[in-house]
């Protein structure tokens, strides 16, 4: 008994050891004020150069960056020249290759000699920029060559992008069918589903929540079951919904499994991965992902797992044929012509033609600069680091006394709760009360799920901030707000 304290002790503390070496590797994510200003000053001087030039008339309007006419155009291409790559890229590198093949490239918006459109700012270099990191985000979850995609404010926008590719690619349905029409989730499923099938008119389909297995996965067996029981009563099976980071619990559904059913009975395959999905990055979690590449559609949120600004997500669809088609089921206007290439056939999709958004900001740099700066190579340590951290937490907190973990994390959430209360009274109402101390110490801010009525508190490590010491101190609180608790409610 003795040795397995110490072995647990050992590990717990080579985990420790790995964790601070990790927050080493990483630590350039937080960057320090004299790195900030730095910064600062190098895209500063970029973009007062080029404002300037602007101003002074020292550019054309339009750069027609298919034509080699000696007029630097042939700088204007090829912003694969360089590559998403796992190690960092210099600023002043990174600064070049974006005034050479985005900035320079197609139409300036903001020179007094545009009057052709609303003032915009599309060019020819910003749509290749956005679908390199497309191309790069497919590579990621092996989305084979054919994919379309693109770059959203986040999760939901992405999730109505993919279930109305769905709804325009089932052939042959009408609306007259929509309320037959049956989507699959399960009981974990974010509610942005349901949100996204009212938003394009299916909000009468029937939504059948799956159950889940006892580690909080969608049960395969269950959807086999009550596919085939819908169809038999005339109903039409339409789509699935997989998910590899349930909010709740962090749980990966058995997308493989899901996979199989989906081909079965004709159903479209989603994943939410907006949580979870660049933990596909991670060695130790992409056993979590297999399948993944048979789906038909996927969205994943930037804005968490690689923590960019928020207003960052990513919905990709397999066939990138319907995508297109979906979008662009329309007569464009008459206006929307380049008189020096009528009728050409670009090789780099419009965003406008892959989403139903026509105006949109520029979301490519606010994914592309980070990557360039940092390295793949820093985001798949950061997140190989929050896998570690609940895994930290996990050990310590199950051996607590009173603590009671749902389960070992898949991911980087630990749902947990204390239940040797008082006597006499519910364990729901301490740990909510527990919870309230927690949130009113001000040191750490955890949150709470109700999983079959049974409350839970929870923490979900993702914040590049987030490290060991956070981690203990957490722990610190929870102890603390324990004997406050009880101590105040002893007679």
């Amino acid at each position: 008994m003795q040795k397995r304290a110490i072995s647990k002790e050992a590990e717990v503390k080579h985990l420790r050891d790995s964790l601070l070496d990790l927050e080493e590797k990483t630590s350039q994510l937080d960057i320090s004020e004299s790195r900030r200003k730095e910064l600062w000053e190098g895209v500063s001087r970029f973009t007062s150069g080029a404002l300037e030039r602007i101003r002074r008339g020292e550019v054309a309007v339009y750069n027609d960056s298919s034509a080699e006419d000696g007029n630097n155009n042939s700088e204007c291409r090829g912003i694969r020249s360089s590559p998403i790559q796992e190690e960092p890229s210099d600023l002043d590198r990174i600064l070049d290759l974006y005034g050479a093949h985005v900035e320079c490239s197609g139409l300036r918006a903001a020179h007094g000699g545009f009057m052709s459109y609303v003032p915009s700012n599309g060019s020819p270099g910003g749509v290749a920029l956005n679908n390199m990191l497309l191309e790069w985000t497919a590579d990621v979850f092996g989305y084979p060559k054919g994919f379309q995609g693109n770059l959203t404010s986040g999760g939901s926008a992405a999730t109505i992008i993919a279930m109305a590719t769905a709804r325009d690619s089932r052939k042959g349905l009408r609306a007259r069918d929509f309320h037959r029409v049956v989507v699959y989730v399960s009981e974990l499923t974010h509610h942005c589903t349901k949100k996204a099938l009212h938003t394009i008119g299916l909000g009468e389909a029937v939504v059948r929540d799956i159950q889940v297995d006892s580690r909080w996965k969608m049960d395969v067996r269950a959807l086999e079951a009550t596919v085939a029981n819908d169809r038999q009563n005339g109903l039409i099976p339409f789509a699935v919904v997989a998910t590899v980071g349930t909010t709740d619990v962090g749980s990966a559904d058995p997308v493989d499994a899901i996979a199989d059913v989906a081909e079965r009975h004709g159903l479209w395959l989603h994943v939410d991965a907006a949580y979870g999905g660049f933990f596909a990055l991670c060695e130790e979690a992409r056993a979590l992902f297999r399948g993944v590449e048979r789906s038909d559609s996927i969205i994943v949120d930037p804005h968490k797992g690689l923590n960019l600004p928020y207003g960052s997500g990513v919905v990709l669809v397999r066939d990138g044929r319907k995508l297109h088609l979906s979008n662009t089921a329309h007569k464009q206007g008459s206006y929307l012509t380049n008189p020096l290439h009528p009728g050409s056939d670009d090789t780099e999709l419009s965003p406008c033609d892959l989403s139903f958004e026509l105006s949109t900001h520029f979301r490519g740099p606010r994914m592309w600069f980070p990557l360039k700066l940092f390295g793949v190579q820093t985001f798949r340590l950061m997140l190989k680091e929050k896998l570690r951290l609940a895994a930290y937490f996990y050990r310590i907190i199950k051996d607590m006394a009173g603590f009671e973990v749902l389960q070992a994390p898949e991911l980087s959430v630990v749902a947990f709760r204390y239940t040797d209360v008082p006597r006499g009274m519910d364990v729901n109402d301490f740990n909510k009360r527990l919870l309230e101390e927690v949130v009113r110490d001000g040191r750490v801010y955890i949150s709470s799920t109700t999983l079959k009525e049974t409350f839970y508190l929870r923490i979900c490590v993702l914040g590049f901030r987030t490290h060991v010491e956070n981690i203990e101190l957490c722990l610190e609180v929870l102890q603390k707000s324990l004997l406050k608790l009880k101590d105040g409610l002893e007679p």
